[in-house]
């Protein structure tokens, strides 16, 4: 016979064990209850990508690729992911653009462009926060050029961010024959997210935007207006935009994929020239970027590259203009002996000569290599890098031989600067003597402005103004930047 209290030891044991099972069961049941949830969610998920890219593929606009794979839905669903305001829209030719950018053929690329990326996208994301533009449109800097502030287009498109001449005197950045700052990678930075911002707030979108950058404004106002759609998207205007224009989109959206998921694709950092560690010095005197090196006891070319907007060895700063010089922190401690007297030692008279006669070796832009010459000393000789002068002549070896001729774009654009800031002074000159000669500016168009108002102001007609900037009709908005040829 069992005890009452044997029992009622042996009925507590009951009542804890019961309470735990149901635990246990309630557990599962949510388990279970949650996988159902997030399992419909994601079928649901696959479903509207499905739709959506069946309306993309279907549409005239794509090529005619019906078949919708498992890669495309998980290729939209990871743009999806890193999406935040710029919109990261699939196409069939952002899928092949990202491919090739994570191909192992493209990975030494990707990963210069991520090593390059350490030093300038944090200067990037910094002055873009400031101006109000968009993170991710530095990316755009890889598709210009390569993060090479050097690098120089066939039409005169210059730096880190391709700015021509007439944008660089518009966002008052400096070129002259010491400086291009345009080259400069702070400058043209704010330069660039000014021209961005300036375009979003007249279209409403940052793809129109960033067309409007590579193909500008005038094509994708027309490119609006033949689409015939009230709020078109890039990919409705697509079809009326030049071929370049039309992969510059999809490129700037798989280089901002390749980036964003640069550890899955083994995309790493390489080392670069440039270093991370910096420190700035304003300069407000004449001074040799040679005796500079020598007191860090750095290399010439490592201060080129942290300065990439001087062309000449000798910076020229003044009191009311002085030149930022960025310096690499080097491990040992700099003798500050050693950089006082730099900065305040006179130039040398070779390093004036040579920057000022470089010219003089030049034939149409071209350098004759001669005996004993390498590629590390004809760099020297011009102030660019080895891998500039490569770039600009498609060469990968290192051998040159007596007789080659290399192009040097970097003295062209000195020559294209000079050529146009003389033939502007001719024109104000020749205009203080007649009233019929033509010269450019450019107006921004104010709240209240009319197309007449404007007109009256800068001494030309209706008809001249909408024809030099493209316009079919009278409507303008406060910030539109209109070209004006004054008589």
């Amino acid at each position: 016979m069992i005890g009452k209290q044997t029992l009622i030891s042996i009925l507590g044991g009951v009542c804890y064990v019961l309470p735990l099972m149901a635990q246990e069961s309630a557990v599962e049941g949510m388990k279970e209850a949650t996988q159902t949830f997030f399992q419909k969610s994601i079928e649901k998920e696959k479903q509207e990508i499905y739709q959506y890219l069946d309306s993309i593929k279907s549409s005239g606009n794509n090529r005619h690729d019906s078949e919708i794979t498992d890669e495309d839905i998980q290729l939209v669903r990871k743009l999806k992911a890193i999406e935040r305001e710029v919109p990261l829209d699939y196409s069939p030719r952002v899928k092949d653009l990202v491919a090739k950018y994570t191909s192992d053929n493209y990975n030494p690329y990707m990963c210069r462009m991520m090593g390059l990326g350490q030093y300038y996208f944090p200067l990037f994301d910094k002055i873009m926060d400031e101006v109000g533009v968009p993170r991710e449109l530095k990316y755009l800097s890889v598709v210009e050029s390569s993060l090479n502030p050097r690098d120089i287009s066939s039409a005169g498109a210059t730096g880190l961010w391709q700015l021509m001449y007439y944008e660089a005197k518009t966002y008052h950045l400096t070129v002259d024959s010491y400086t291009d700052q345009r080259m400069d990678p702070i400058a043209s930075s704010y330069a660039i997210a000014k021209i961005l911002k300036e375009a979003y707030d007249e279209y409403g979108d940052w793809l129109l935007a960033i067309a409007s950058y590579n193909g500008g404004k005038g094509a994708v106002s027309r490119a609006i207006q033949r689409s015939g759609k009230e709020k078109a998207t890039f990919w409705d205007i697509a079809p009326y935009l030049t071929q370049q224009t039309q992969n510059y989109i999809p490129k700037f959206i798989a280089m901002t994929y390749a980036m964003k998921y640069a550890d899955e694709n083994d995309i790493n950092a390489a080392d670069t020239e440039l270093s991370l560690r910096t420190q700035t010095l304003d300069i407000n005197k004449r001074i040799s970027l040679n005796q500079i090196a020598d007191a860090l006891h750095v290399s010439k070319e490592t201060l080129r590259a942290l300065n990439p907007s001087f062309k000449k060895n000798v910076l020229n700063g003044t009191e009311d203009s002085p030149l930022r010089l960025v310096l690499p922190v080097v491990d040992k401690k700099i003798a500050t002996e050693e950089l006082y007297a730099a900065l305040n030692t006179p130039v040398p008279s070779a390093d004036v000569s040579q920057t000022e006669n470089l010219g003089e070796f030049l034939q149409n832009g071209r350098y004759k290599v001669k005996v004993g010459e390498t590629f590390a000393s004809i760099a020297d000789k011009f102030e660019v890098t080895v891998q500039d002068i490569k770039s600009w002549n498609n060469l990968r070896g290192n051998q040159i031989v007596p007789g080659q001729n290399l192009l040097i774009k970097k003295e062209n654009d000195f020559v294209d600067a000079k050529l146009a800031r003389n033939t502007e002074r001719s024109s104000k000159k020749s205009q203080q003597r007649a009233s019929n000669v033509t010269r450019t500016a450019y107006y921004i168009v104010k709240k209240g402005d009319t197309l007449s108002d404007i007109a009256d102001k800068n001494g030309t007609s209706v008809r001249r103004l909408k024809s030099e900037n493209d316009l079919s009709g009278n409507r303008i908005k406060p910030g539109m930047k209109l070209k004006v040829s004054k008589k």
